[in-house]
Order: structure tokens, then C-alpha cells, then sequence
């Protein structure tokens, strides 16, 4: 969608007038775009036009607002008081902006992690009723998407170029391949073990991303979670993955000391081991797969490859989640 027509799409729905959009670049969705939207009166909002995700991305930081102020952007109602307008085959959606450093940046501190670990134990707390047990969807424990993406780019790179940036995927791929092997044989094993247990802790309201790139430090220190477009209804452990083991972004792994702050906050809380590990060997497949899908695809741009191979070397450091998920995330639990 261009910037005329989701200017004309919002003043269909919305009450806002005058808006001027500037394009934001640099997220991971590729499903997604994203502006800053000022209109007429100088308020400023974020206007996202997505077709991923689920209706969800709008319900749960909705109610987590409702409940804690502040911890997610408040969502703009539409005309007829609907949190989202579906737009053809996608979403179009307009929240409240937050003015803040972004969490890969900017330094938590212990205060920040503790109020991170409270706002996250706030959303695992909704009650799943109403909106909430509508629209957001429920963990089936089939990790077969990813999966089967996987075997389709591991086939594919054995017939990678010898020469150029997906000679260097695939130099950086088949190095890894017994340990990312290994890791799509045991999420597909656990997936099918996690499916047939009785004995699975209560689902709840997740995130299912909150990284610290999809945290918003704001101007009083709080951290404000983004991006609920992969929200779902399971275990607590698809969040605390993110904090627990090291995190996923290798570039600013989580440490011992920032995991204990942030656990002050959430709570007491028993760990499903199992859990834990399907979860990051999903993540290693969602990652490995998604980012090698674009550096392989020539018609994107040589800047899109080269930052998607940049994401994969990191995933396959000695920081990064492909580690974590063959030691269990060990080495870094406080």
C-alpha cells in the first residue's frame, strides 16, 4: 500500500484529519509497513498496514493498556469503534506514538528490567475472555511451517552459486548444517510429544517477540512493548524465552544479572524445560529459514540480502539462538 492510499483508507475510517506519513524502515516484518502519521492538530501516531499476524496485534495491547497504562501504544478506534480496519487482504491499524530511545540501544538498567519482567507477568495475567479468547489465536505445538521452509532452503542451497552473497549463506549454512539438522529433528520431535501432554502449564496472553528491538524505552524510563502481531494463547515460556538462556538477538545477548532483575518483576515461576527448548529450536527455524529466504531471493535489493545475511551469521555466532538452543541456553541462566 502507498501513503496515498492508506491516507485516504484512514480518513474513510478514522477521525483523523490532515495526516503527513513518513515511511519507517528497518523493521524485521516483511509482511508489514509502517509510517509516522502527524495530523492537523499535531498528534502523532503509528499507522501499520500488515497482512501477517492476527487482529490479535490489536486486542492484546489494548487490554494490557487498559489494565497498566502505558505498557503498550494505546490503540486509535476507527469510526465504528473497531481497534482495526481490514483493508483488502490486509490490516490497517493506528496507535498512539511513543516517544522513546528503541531497547537494542538504549540500556534497561535494573529498574528497566524489573518493569519489563512486571509487564510482562501483567499480560500473561489477562483473563482470557471477551476479545482476547476471540481473536487471539491458540498454540497448536506444530512446528511443520517452519519446518518444511527449512528442508525446502537447506535443499535449496546445495545448489547455491560459487561466487557472491549466497555463496556466503551457503558457506555459513553448511558449516552449521548437522547442529541446524539437529535442531529441526528435536523441535519436530517435541512439537509431537508437547501435543499430546496432559500436563502443560495453563496458556496465556504472549507476546511471541518481545525482544528488546521490539521494545520503546520511554521518556521516563518505562519499557513500552510493540508489535503484538504474532501474539498467542500459550505456555509462558514462548515470552520468557527472550529473556531466559541469553535472549535471541546476539548482538545484545541478556545477561545473568539482567535475567535476575527482570524474574524480581515477573514473579515466581516454574520452568518447563521442554518448553523452553521447542520454543528456541522453533525460533532457529523461523530465523534461518525466513532470513535465507531473502538473501536467496535476487529481487530484492542488495542492501535487504546483505542485512539479512548479517542477521543469519549473528543467529549462528557463538551469541546467537542456534547455540543456545543445542546447549539448552545454559551457559547464560542466572
Amino acid at each position: 500500500m502507498v501513503p496515498d492510499e492508506v491516507t485516504t483508507a484512514i480518513g474513510e475510517h478514522y477521525e483523523l484529519q490532515g495526516l503527513e506519513l513518513t515511511p519507517i524502515d528497518g523493521g524485521a516484518d516483511l509482511a508489514a509497513s509502517l509510517w509516522k502519521a502527524v495530523d492537523a492538530r499535531g498528534r502523532r501516531f503509528a499507522v501499520k498496514w500488515s497482512s501477517s499476524g492476527s487482529p490479535a496485534g490489536m486486542v492484546l495491547p489494548a487490554a494490557l493498556d487498559a489494565i497498566r497504562a502505558g505498557s503498550a501504544p494505546a490503540p486509535v478506534p476507527t469510526r465504528g469503534r473497531s481497534l482495526w480496519v481490514d483493508v483488502g487482504d490486509a490490516r490497517l491499524s493506528v496507535t498512539r506514538w511513543v516517544d522513546g530511545g528503541s531497547g537494542w540501544d538504549t540500556p534497561l538498567g535494573r529498574p528497566g528490567w524489573y518493569a519489563f519482567g512486571q509487564l510482562l507477568s501483567a499480560l500473561h495475567s489477562l483473563p482470557v475472555v471477551g476479545q482476547v479468547s476471540k481473536q487471539v489465536p491458540r498454540e497448536d505445538f506444530d512446528p511443520s511451517r517452519w519446518a518444511d521452509y527449512f528442508e525446502k532452503i537447506d535443499a535449496e542451497l546445495d545448489g547455491a552459486p560459487d561466487s557472491g552473497i549466497t555463496a556466503r549463506l551457503a558457506e555459513q549454512w553448511h558449516a552449521r548444517r548437522p547442529a541446524l539438522r539437529e535442531v529441526h529433528r528435536r523441535t519436530l520431535d517435541l512439537g509431537a510429544r508437547l501435543r499430546t501432554r496432559a500436563d502443560l502449564p495453563r496458556s496465556v496472553p504472549c507476546h511471541a517477540d518481545p525482544h528488546l528491538g521490539n521494545i520503546v524505552v520511554s521518556e521516563d524510563g518505562r519499557p513500552v512493548l510493540l508489535d503484538f502481531d504474532d501474539a498467542v494463547l500459550a505456555p509462558a515460556e514462548r515470552d520468557l524465552m527472550f529473556v531466559l538462556g541469553g535472549g535471541v538477538l546476539a548482538d545484545v545477548p541478556v545477561t545473568g544479572r539482567q535475567q535476575a532483575w527482570f524474574l524480581e518483576g515477573y514473579g515466581a515461576y516454574s520452568i518447563g524445560p521442554d518448553l523452553l527448548t521447542y520454543y528456541r529450536g522453533l525460533r532457529v527455524l523461523e530465523d534461518a529459514s525466513e532470513l535465507a529466504g531473502v538473501v536467496l531471493d535476487p529481487a530484492l535489493s542488495d542492501r535487504e540480502r546483505r542485512e539479512a545475511l548479517g542477521h543469519v551469521e549473528g543467529l549462528f555466532s557463538e551469541t546467537g539462538l542456534l547455540a543456545q538452543a543445542r546447549s539448552g541456553g545454559r551457559g547464560h541462566r542466572p
